[in-house]
């Protein structure tokens, strides 16, 4: 079983790739989705969230409130470093043990995504990885497509100014993927990866 952490900044096309991988047979993680689960009502971690960002982060009947928690997360680098360190160690919490679940079934997957937006800001995700991608693209480009897909521009800038940068994630990758023309281009690299890097080399002979 091939364990592929999958990164990138907002608005690179990791989620696009995730989308691939899984089409092709992965079993895809967003850790995104395991911080929503972690992030419940009565858990500790909802506890540690509200003690360093105040009651103003959830909603009238007790849950988080996602876009209050995010204007004051991404209000600064340190900000989002004070989230980061209650949310990430909550989710490697529930990931860990689920990639040894999986790598004990009967019929295990061959190729295992875990989707993670800031591996380098928790560098533990890519410590469970056999292999670490970083999808990259232009600046601007990753501005237009979030803005394309309703997010206003300062907050586009805003989150990105808070998150690593390419350079950064390549240095923590194995292997980079740039996505910086067309989806068609981008899709044939996704396709050359699967078939040359992410499928296990005994599952093919």
């Amino acid at each position: 079983m091939n364990v592929i952490a999958l990164t990138g900044g907002i608005g690179s096309g990791k989620s696009t790739a995730a989308e691939y991988f899984s089409s092709r047979g992965a079993v895809v993680v967003s850790l995104d989705e395991v911080a929503r689960n972690t992030l419940t009502p009565g858990s500790a971690a909802l506890a540690a969230v509200v003690a360093a960002f105040g009651e103003g982060v959830l909603s009238a009947d007790g849950t988080l409130d996602r876009d209050a928690l995010a204007r004051r997360s991404f209000s600064s680098r340190q900000a989002a470093e004070r989230l980061n360190a209650i949310v990430h160690p909550a989710v490697a919490r529930e990931v860990g043990p689920a990639l040894r679940e999986l790598d004990m079934l009967p019929m295990r997957p061959e190729v295992v995504v875990i989707e993670v937006p800031l591996i380098v800001e928790a560098p533990v995700f890519a410590e469970l990885a056999d292999l670490v991608v970083a999808i990259e693209a232009p600046e601007e480009m990753r501005i237009a497509r979030v803005v394309s897909r309703g997010m206003k521009e300062p907050d586009a800038r805003a989150r990105l100014a808070c998150q690593a940068t390419d350079a950064q994630r390549a240095e923590l990758a194995d292997d980079v993927i740039v996505n910086a023309t067309t989806i068609r281009d981008f899709l044939s690299e996704l396709e050359r990866y699967w078939n040359t890097r992410a499928v296990p080399i005994a599952s093919i002979e």
